[in-house]
């Protein structure tokens, strides 16, 4: 297994990145359960209480980075809020683990510091961590509320647990890290209702309707990001369609794709089409990383959707050069600009259909 021009060094790197997407897919599974644990935190520091973070190794950084998220700020400046990481006072760690053992680490800080209605975060990536455990038990007794981040194994007894299926330790701690982003972007915004969004906390879902077009278009200008849009049917999802929407999405920083409707389909390509659904169409683009949004074209080509949006960048294959596309003039006049992209050679819908029908 020697290192063959960085052959192996390569797959490392790629392995992890493809787990870290599962891991992300996880996070996003759990969406509904992180933001109501936010909502306590934010109804917490709203009534005037704290957060208490604590976590070992690894997990004690990402402890020390969500504190800092209250006493700082994301990205947007507002007030800051009381959370207080017990992993950064050397004197109090070492005073207590040599006198009372490293289990009370931080049990004894919550002791001192918790008070009825504070929040204590723990963080244990093995789901077992003892000092962990023991924190949570000191702020039961003082009736702080609990919340554990774990991985795929949870014994920390929490009030309310958000564990991931994983059983790595990065892995593990790039979902916490994700986790408490989020935890502090829905706090926040609790407690400052008229927060602006900002590029890195979008709130609108996957699938735009019509009607939202406009107001996530001048989101997407105040934010001062890139847009990119495509379109296309993207029935039999395969290769060239995952190629072509990362080259799009390579084009900006933000990508919608505009999918046409099943009744649309039918009117451009026949009864016989679309071969698969338009829920089954959209779910295919909603697993791909590279795709933010898309927007089912209930009309038969996307030049109404693309005057509202006015991408920087409508990306279309290479085989639509130089054939008078017709949104050209829309995208054009909206200030943005066709970019034609490369095809996967021999590899099309039309073609997988003939060899399947053969």
């Amino acid at each position: 297994m020697g290192d063959i021009g960085g052959v192996w060094a390569g797959a490392l790197v790629r392995n992890a990145a493809r787990r870290l997407q599962f891991a992300a897919a996880a996070v996003e599974g759990i969406a509904e359960e992180v933001a109501a644990v936010a909502s306590l935190i934010g109804g917490s520091l709203e009534a005037g209480g704290k957060i208490l973070v604590c976590g070992n190794g690894g997990s004690a950084a990402c402890a020390q980075h969500f504190a800092a998220e209250f006493t700082g700020k994301l990205k947007i400046d507002r007030a800051p809020y009381p959370a207080i990481s017990l992993t950064t006072d050397t004197s109090a760690l070492t005073a207590i683990a040599n006198d009372y053992g490293y289990d009370e680490v931080f049990s004894r800080q919550v002791q001192a510091l918790a008070r009825p209605g504070d929040v204590v975060v723990g963080l244990s990536t093995s789901g077992s961590s003892r000092n962990v455990v023991k924190a949570f038990e000191a702020a039961r007794a003082v009736g702080a509320l609990t919340v554990g981040l774990t991985g795929a194994d949870d014994a920390l007894g929490a009030d309310h647990s958000l564990s991931v299926p994983l059983r790595e330790t990065a892995r593990i701690q790039e979902a916490h890290d994700l986790i408490l982003h989020e935890l502090a972007q829905v706090a926040e915004r609790i407690l400052v209702p008229d927060l602006a969004f900002d590029a890195s906390s979008c709130p609108f879902g996957f699938v735009l309707e019509e009607r939202e077009l406009a107001e996530f278009r001048e989101w997407v200008a105040q934010t001062g990001q890139r847009l990119v849009t495509t379109n296309g049917v993207y029935d039999l999802f395969h290769s060239g369609h995952a190629a072509s929407l990362a080259a799009a999405r390579a084009q900006g920083d933000r990508l919608v794709v505009l999918v046409n409707d099943d009744a649309s389909v039918r009117r451009l390509k026949g009864e016989s089409r679309p071969i698969r659904g338009e829920a089954e169409r959209v779910g295919d683009i909603a697993r791909l990383p590279m795709a933010d949004h898309v927007v089912l074209m209930t009309a038969d080509d996307p030049r109404s959707l693309l005057e509202v949006l006015k991408p920087a960048v409508h990306a279309k294959g290479r085989d639509y050069e130089g054939r008078g596309l017709i949104e050209a003039e829309t995208v054009e006049q909206g200030g943005g600009e066709i970019v034609y992209l490369d095809l996967v050679p021999g590899v099309s819908t039309t073609g997988l259909v003939e060899r399947a029908t053969r």
